[in-house]
């Protein structure tokens, strides 16, 4: 999340952008400091174990369920759904609010997916996941995927366990997943190589990762195998969602819906997840946004306009298409066209 300076291009604006860059620098350190300060206590008890007692049992049925913005979260979830399928069981999948949280209950298995948004679980998704039912004794599974070198990753998979298992499931395994940053700002902001580094992810070492977790939980479920939450001490995990996204939207000066280009197509507002954009005044309520740039990255015709630090933000799809990057499929994926 943190940019880095860009050299002199001699535009005579790059002093003010670098001085801006180093204001983000320095909010982002003091937060971490007092952060930390206050938090130190909670932050050393890093175990938090597994509490409920798992059975042995066949499984019959699983439930696959995920928050995706760009479909590396979604891709993965497919994959493992499909995994588990030919292992034999039943599964649903789907885009987490596409479920019912009422039938999580009549599951044997539960598996869920979150990418990691400024180091942590998505809020929207902690919510949603607050209102399930009682799953109490239903071993879960957690996975999440990050961009780049990605950061706090553990702890943040660790946590979305940690949701599953306050509501009475049974930690039975996590993992993560690299993929390439769908974080707009920074190739907006002229940090192209560093992103297109991980052009290549997932491959097929990333989907046998996959497929290899799905195997992975569903035999510890059937030997009654239980897995202890255990999180590291990392600095970002002081400045997760809240002040991160508070950080980066100080540079945000600019955040609309174009009319001229949008062909209302309500792919904006089905992606956002605070409900910040009104699509028929083609208005962005910028103190409802969480600046996940959802709907940045997913408008067909870029008509979401963004400037950060006096840069214009272009999307995923459109960065995808400019740099014309391909992203590698799952043959599973491939032949049933589920992928994003």
């Amino acid at each position: 999340m943190i940019l880095h300076n860009k050299p002199d291009t001699g535009d005579g604006n790059h002093m003010i952008k670098e001085q801006a860059m180093q204001n983000r620098r320095q909010f982002i350190k003091k937060s971490a400091l007092t952060l930390m300060t206050l938090s130190m206590p909670m932050v050393l008890s890093c175990n938090t174990g597994a509490t409920n007692k798992l059975n042995p049992k066949k499984p019959k049925k699983a439930m696959v369920f995920w928050y995706s913005q760009t479909g590396n979260t979604e891709r993965a979830g497919r994959l493992i759904a499909e995994t588990l399928k030919k292992l034999g069981l039943e599964v649903v999948a789907e885009e987490y609010r596409d479920i019912d949280p009422a039938s999580v209950t009549g599951t044997d298995l539960i598996i869920a997916g979150s990418p990691v948004y400024y180091y942590d679980v998505p809020a929207n998704f902690k919510r949603w996941l607050h209102a399930l039912p009682d799953i109490e004794g239903i071993p879960c599974a957690a996975y999440v995927t990050f961009g780049g070198t990605g950061g706090n990753q553990h702890n943040t998979v660790c946590t979305l366990l940690e949701l599953l298992a306050e509501k009475g499931g049974v930690p039975a395994g996590m993992e993560t997943f690299g993929n390439m940053s769908t974080f707009a700002i920074t190739w907006s902001t002229g940090y192209v190589d560093q992103v297109i580094k991980y052009k290549h992810l997932p491959d097929e070492t990333s989907y046998n990762k996959m497929r290899d977790f799905a195997s992975l939980v569903l035999n510890r479920v059937k030997e009654g195998k239980t897995f202890e939450i255990d999180k590291e001490i990392d600095f970002r995990n002081l400045i997760k969602n809240t002040p991160s996204i508070w950080g980066t939207k100080l540079f945000i000066s600019h955040h609309t819906i174009d009319a001229e280009k949008c062909i209302e197509c309500g792919t904006c507002t089905k992606k956002c997840p605070a409900d910040a954009i009104d699509l028929s005044n083609h208005h962005v309520n910028t103190d409802l946004c969480i600046a996940c740039l959802g709907c940045v990255n997913n408008c067909p015709v870029q008509a979401v306009d963004m400037t950060f630090m006096g840069k214009e933000v272009y999307g995923y799809n459109e960065f995808i298409r400019r740099n014309k990057i391909q992203i590698q499929l799952p043959k599973e994926l491939q032949a049933k066209k589920t992928a994003l």
